[in-house]
């Protein structure tokens, strides 16, 4: 194993704010056998490997130093299903937005535009979050990060109320994959939790 998977395993693991015990627990090895990963005094097995890609999220090859990009997009586009479908990670929303833009591409020309206009706006409002956080320069920004937030949203919100929903029998709908229920999940109590927590204001 290359110097780089020594420094990025460690590196995933102080993210997460686990001791090397912790880790190597999770990871079901000892916490000797993890220093000596870490350290690259010892190569893993791909069976450890694969393991701790699927525990800190990312691919293999972002741990083996091939890529900079943590996640692979083999997954995400890939068919069967993963071991991560039923956990809200990355990938697992990655997995169900390339579902539903498959699932509305087909639908028409009409659908797709306004799928991409939406997604264009989602994109947006992650462009000024990352503002937020210092990542971003907010000079590439035109309109007011504050302004285009506002904007933004008030515009997602009247794209969603003025769709009209087919009418369309229960028994005509595929058997949603589990990525997708997860992210429905996920998101239908985020909303949940968002909206008590306004009322409580």
């Amino acid at each position: 194993m290359s110097a780089d998977f020594a420094l990025r395993l460690s590196d995933l693991r102080k993210e997460k704010n686990l001791s090397q015990k912790e880790a190597a627990s999770c990871l079901g090895v000892s916490q000797a056998l993890l220093s000596h990963y870490e350290k690259g005094i010892r190569e893993c097995g791909l069976d450890f490997l694969k393991r701790a890609s699927d525990y800190y999220d990312v691919s293999a090859d972002y741990l083996l130093g091939l890529t900079e990009s943590r996640q692979g997009l083999n997954d995400i586009y890939a068919e069967n299903v993963l071991s991560t479908d039923s956990e809200l990670k990355v990938k697992t929303v990655f997995r169900a937005l390339v579902s539903l833009i498959d699932k509305l591409s087909a639908t028409g020309d009409t659908a797709e535009n306004r799928l991409t206009e939406e997604l264009l706006l989602s994109v947006y409002r992650f462009a000024l979050l990352s503002v937020k956080y210092g990542v971003s320069d907010k000079e590439w920004f035109e309109i007011e990060c504050k302004d285009g937030d506002i904007l933004s949203s008030h515009i997602l919100d009247k794209m969603f109320s003025g769709t009209r929903q087919k009418e369309k029998p229960a028994s005509a709908y595929e058997t949603e994959p589990e990525f997708l229920k997860t992210v429905i999940s996920a998101s239908e109590a985020l909303l949940r939790e968002r909206y008590d927590k306004m009322l409580a204001k």
